[in-house]
């Protein structure tokens, strides 16, 4: 017997109601990596996804001291659609500035978005 506890087209209505429910957009960006001819390498960020719906959410931070200095960095989570293309190396633009994809959690079943765990720059 299957265990059908969601039907097809109730998980489809549920991933469409979320992803309307994203209110920012952000663009996803990739890193290239090009020889510089001498030995060494470039490397250079470009769009690969622009105006994805999602939505940025501040889920607090660390304070580090060196050399007398006090670093702040805050941690963020960014929720996309559940088969929006985002990999661990990613940048994220948004208005509110440039983050980098620290880790991607996907592949759940049923899953109606996909998070992912950054850091500003």
């Amino acid at each position: 017997m299957v265990n059908k506890l969601i039907q097809t087209n109730d998980l489809v209505y549920l991933r469409d109601e979320v992803r309307k429910s994203m209110p920012d957009t952000v663009d996803i960006q990739r890193k290239t990596i090009a020889s510089d001819q001498q030995g060494g390498f470039t490397e250079s960020w470009a769009n690969a996804y622009q105006q994805v719906a999602a939505r940025i959410a501040s889920k607090g931070g660390s304070e580090s001291s060196t050399a007398g200095r006090q670093d702040l960095q805050l941690d963020f989570t960014l929720a996309v659609g559940y088969d929006q293309s985002v990999v661990q190396t990613d940048r994220i633009i948004h208005p509110s500035g440039t983050y980098e994809v620290q880790s991607v959690d996907d592949g759940k079943s049923w899953a109606t978005s996909k998070i992912c765990q950054m850091r500003r720059l």
